[in-house]
């Protein structure tokens, strides 16, 4: 089923220049953190910096340039429940994952396993949505869902 036509936009709202530009994820190990996004995930390092005892970065997808995944990383960061797989982690409130769309999933799992990335689920099809989707997670258990276009007009 394709996904219904985009409601309009408002530009009279006061939040009409709200518009996305990063999300920020916490981990412990900064060098952890840049070796799986840049070494495993081939992302590019747009800036580094230090905030306190943080070290920060801005990464950004190998053909993206207005989409940032902003690293936090450093002394202090908890440990966080890891999910067995996608829908045990819907009963939890908060932060839940980071969808990226891509080309093919089948041949984005295929690379990532590869790469030893932690796949949460096998692929599966949800026909509102108009979407084949997998999880896979990082080395702390933060899960991204790839999200495949399959007919219809897909925004995700």
């Amino acid at each position: 089923m394709p996904l219904p036509a985009t409601p309009p936009t408002n530009p009279a709202s006061p939040f009409a220049s709200m518009r996305g530009h990063h999300t920020g994820i916490r981990y412990p190990d900064f060098e952890a953190a840049r070796s799986f996004w840049v070494d495993t995930l081939e992302w590019r390092i747009l800036q580094t910096w230090s905030y306190g005892e943080l070290t920060l970065a801005y990464v950004m997808p190998p053909d993206q340039d207005d989409f940032h995944l902003e690293i936090l990383a450093g002394p202090g960061a908890a440990a966080q429940t890891v999910f067995g797989d996608v829908d045990a982690s819907l009963a939890a409130n908060g932060y839940n994952h980071l969808c990226l769309s891509v080309d093919s999933v089948d041949e984005t799992l295929a690379e990532l396993r590869r790469r030893g990335v932690d796949i949460v689920n096998p692929p599966f099809e949800i026909d509102d949505i108009s979407a084949r989707l997998a999880f896979f997670r990082d080395p702390w258990g933060n899960m991204f869902e790839l999200s495949e276009r399959i007919g219809g007009v897909h925004r995700h």
